[in-house]
């Protein structure tokens, strides 16, 4: 495939999928460049079908890998209840339904793939899977090769299912399936039943539903540990993240607190959306009996942490209960929201003492 990259028209525009020209053959020469097999090699070995089917060579045949064909024509001479009866053995067996080579390219999607799937499904994460300080399984992500979530690093490992983000970029998607890469995408649950409906969802599609199921019973085993007196009054709370925002109404945040027994000042005194830039003057103002500050336990120096290292936060921790609270515990939406859930519940029982101590 002598082209500096391959294009698709897709509806009114074109999408660009880069195959750096004969890398992949000098490499096979001894000559220099990307070794053979590297994701350049593979985009233009995935891309040949659909150059050839444009340019009338074999025509009529879809540009699919060899995963996702579907079977091959009835021989001649008859075949079809042969046929018909592979496709109700097909239907009757699960297992085979099950992709046996699945990439994530989502740092939420990695962490329910790996908790999910069979070991040696999963076959590449992104990168930030294997950080120990955004991440909640680090060193299981660290066994697999990584990547930054780009197409081409997706279609190397010949996926027979590709996981992406709620976010994931539009163009890049419909690469995937006009390639005939099959796509799951998950979704940003903002609520503890919107978890559930994602676990599922993601079990299902690894063909694993009993353990989507057992996952979700844990979950919900853990959060039911966490005893709330309703006759109590709440204790109040505002969470502080980097850049100085907070989290409002109609966030999985804000549902978060609630079932920590917490009352999310954000939600009830201020009008905001579910994401919003507070003064620390406001957050001082508002009195919660406790502020959290949303952070990893280590994190280099920055401009977006700079607000919760504020000498205004040490005051503020004079007279109020301060926690913090790792990002990793709540940027998806999975089990690991259990722990984020007791986390709070133990600090607000902390804060309670606090406030009995003469």
């Amino acid at each position: 495939m002598s082209m500096a990259g391959a294009r698709l028209q897709y509806a009114s525009g074109s999408f660009f999928l880069p195959c750096a020209a004969g890398e992949g053959d000098r490499a096979k020469r001894g000559e220099g460049g990307r070794r053979a097999g590297s994701p350049n090699e593979t985009c233009a070995r995935w891309m040949r079908p659909l150059t050839r089917a444009k340019s009338g060579e074999n025509r009529g045949r879809a540009p699919f890998h060899r995963a996702s064909r579907g079977p091959p024509p009835p021989p001649r001479g008859g075949g079809w209840g042969a046929l018909l009866l592979a496709a109700l053995v097909a239907i009757a067996s699960p297992a085979l339904a099950k992709p046996h080579r699945v990439v994530s390219l989502n740092l939420c999607s990695d962490e329910l793939a790996l908790r999910l799937a069979d070991p040696g499904v999963v076959k590449s994460v992104t990168w930030i899977s294997q950080d120990s300080l955004n991440a909640n399984l680090a060193a299981k992500a660290a066994a697999l090769p990584a990547n930054d979530g780009h197409v081409e690093e997706a279609l190397a490992h010949d996926p027979d299912l590709v996981l992406v983000g709620p976010f994931g970029d539009p163009a890049s998607i419909a690469l995937l399936k006009q390639v005939g890469a099959p796509v799951v995408q998950i979704s940003a649950p903002r609520s503890l039943d919107g978890v559930r409906r994602e676990i599922r969802h993601v079990a299902t599609a690894l063909g694993e539903p009993q353990r989507g199921e057992a996952l979700v019973a844990e979950m919900d085993a853990r959060l039911a540990r966490v005893a709330i007196d309703p006759g109590r009054p709440r204790l109040t709370t505002i969470v502080l993240q980097p850049n100085g925002f907070t989290v409002g109404p109609g966030s999985l945040v804000d549902e978060i607190l609630t079932r920590a027994g917490l009352d999310n000042l954000a939600a009830r005194r201020l009008d905001i959306a579910a994401d919003a830039e507070v003064p620390l003057e406001v957050v001082a103002s508002l009195e919660p009996d406790v502020l959290i500050l949303d952070r990893s336990e280590e994190v280099a120096p920055s401009l977006a942490e700079a607000a919760l290292d504020h000498p205004a936060i040490q005051a503020l921790a004079q007279r109020m209960t301060v926690v913090s609270l790792p990002a990793r515990l709540w940027t998806c939406g999975g089990p690991e929201i259990a722990e984020a859930v007791e986390r709070l519940a133990a600090a607000a029982a902390a804060a309670r003492a606090r406030r009995a101590t003469p």
